[in-house]
């Protein structure tokens, strides 16, 4: 084996993430999938919903008022910023709180201990199914985000169980440890996440061409589907000969 080679396949090894025990963990875990959304979408909704927020912080500030009440709190809130900074952060915190819960009970993992060639199905705080490696018949899975991963189990008594795995393709991580199981079970492991995602998104572009190839009656080459510069190049051709400015050649559709 060369040198390139070993590079080659540290780059391309699994690296998937592991509970504090060692466990690895096939699916994305509770941290990869809460934070964008805290972080990310959730600011922004608040944002945009603070104005209601504001309005009911005035309206509860100026019913302490008229209560008697005039402390630092009711002070602070007096300017109008003021109102729609303090509604946002509420209304995050809010929000984040309605995002994590649901999370933590629903998420399904699976949790793969290589050294006990154990597999265990966890759903929300619980291990519902367990199962050991040499009983994993297939584990398959896309890589694009809101895939599921599909784990055949066959027991001793020959009996086949499935378990799925939502958003195994959320992220290179959540699918490497799909990879993991597929190497650790004996089957033939997927290519990187990446890889995958850059041939879905080439089929797309290529389907997308040839559609476009088709209402023009442009005839279709192989290497279009590798090549979209060549593609763009002759389709603007046809285009043009279709359009009259540019002379037809032997094989082109005619206007």
């Amino acid at each position: 084996m060369t040198t390139g080679e070993t590079l080659s396949d540290a780059a391309t090894a699994p690296a998937p993430r592991r509970t504090r025990s060692g466990a690895v963990l096939v699916g994305p875990s509770i941290r990869a999938r809460y934070l964008p959304a805290v972080l990310i979408g959730l600011p922004l909704i608040s944002l945009l919903l603070s104005p209601f927020a504001g309005a009911g912080l005035q309206q509860w500030r100026r019913t302490r008022i008229l209560d008697g009440h005039r402390g630092p709190l009711e002070q602070m809130l007096e300017p109008a910023w003021t109102q729609l900074l303090v509604g946002a952060l509420l209304l995050w915190g809010l929000f984040a709180l309605w995002a994590f819960v649901p999370l933590v009970f629903t998420r399904r993992v699976a949790l793969l201990d290589e050294q006990h060639g154990a597999l265990a199905l966890r759903r929300g705080m619980r291990t519902t199914d367990r199962a050991r490696i040499d009983q994993v018949v297939y584990a398959v899975g896309e890589a694009e985000r809101g895939s599921l991963a599909l784990i055949g189990i066959r027991d001793d008594a020959a009996q086949e169980r499935q378990w799925l795995i939502p958003e195994i393709g959320w992220d290179q991580v959540s699918f490497d440890g799909l990879r993991m199981l597929q190497t650790a079970a004996g089957l033939r492991a997927a290519p990187p996440r990446g890889v995958l995602v850059d041939e879905a998104r080439r089929a797309r572009r290529e389907q997308n061409n040839r559609e476009l190839a088709q209402r023009l009656g442009m005839p279709w080459q192989d290497r279009y589907g590798h090549d979209e510069e060549a593609f763009q190049a002759e389709f603007d051709r046809i285009r043009r000969v279709l359009g009259g400015k540019e002379p037809a050649r032997e094989g082109d559709p005619q206007p």
